[in-house]
């Protein structure tokens, strides 16, 4: 679980409402259900419009990487590769048809099937990076649309503003009641700005930081899957995926 996420969400919340308090809103005032359905459903159904139907699971999948976490998948995938470079230098390449069946990554199961069929090294980086080409256009579909749910909140915050208005200014012969009923109406427009700047925004920014760290793993795994074909001494292999990741 990535905790620098939970506690940017969680903490911007608990900020946001004691600085509502201490400018004397009520927290009850501010929790209104017409308000949010304007506002968050409406926002994350349109945004649905700049979705192919066929990579709809993509937006959870981000979501996913947005929360899951740690920063470890790197340095773990480093280790796994001079693991399996020192295994080839022993064994052969041939040896790693039985390691591949222990392997969760898809992607360095992939290479490994690869390089257990004897491929060329080109043929394996050809076929390897298209995957990552792939897997690009897909994280940037998944960072488009909370990016696009983080433009359009703030819209829909105002029509639900607007709406509140219409409803309000039919009290006009009761000042109290017009006069409650238009600060009802900005509560509309709050959620708008704060799910824009302080939820959907953020995490679709934090969503594409994953994805280039993710690719950068998969061009890491391509790096030493072409060193180990080559037959490289598992050592210096080992010196070139350190400037994949940050030494400590």
């Amino acid at each position: 679980m990535d905790l620098l996420t939970i506690v940017g969400i969680v903490g911007g919340l608990v900020a946001l409402l004691i600085g509502a308090i201490l400018k004397g809103a009520s927290i009850l005032f501010l929790i209104q259900p017409a308000a949010f359905i304007i506002v968050v459903p409406t926002t994350l159904f349109a945004s649905l419009i700049t979705m192919p139907i066929a990579k709809f699971s993509l937006i959870i999948e981000g979501l996913k990487m947005a929360f899951k976490g740690g920063g470890d998948e790197v340095l773990e995938t480093k280790a796994q590769l001079v693991e399996l470079a020192n295994l080839v230098r022993k064994e052969g390449v041939l040896a790693l048809e039985a390691r591949a069946e222990e392997i969760e990554d898809p992607f360095l199961r992939r290479a490994i099937d690869l390089m257990v069929l004897g491929v060329d090294e080109n043929v394996l980086v050809e076929s390897l990076e298209a995957e990552v080409a792939k897997k690009e256009e897909d994280f940037e579909i998944a960072v488009e649309y909370w990016k696009n749910s983080a433009e359009s909140a703030p819209t829909f915050g105002l029509v639900g503003a607007v709406f509140g208005l219409m409803k309000a200014l039919k009290s006009l012969d009761n000042a109290q009641e017009l006069a409650h009923g238009i600060s009802s109406a900005f509560v509309a427009t709050v959620y708008g700005i704060a799910f824009s700047y302080l939820i959907f925004g953020p995490l679709s920014k934090k969503i594409k930081i994953k994805s280039k760290e993710e690719i950068l793993r998969m061009y890491m795994i391509i790096d030493a899957c072409r060193m180990m074909l080559r037959g490289e001494n598992p050592r210096l292999i080992e010196e070139r995926l350190n400037s994949y990741v940050e030494v400590k």
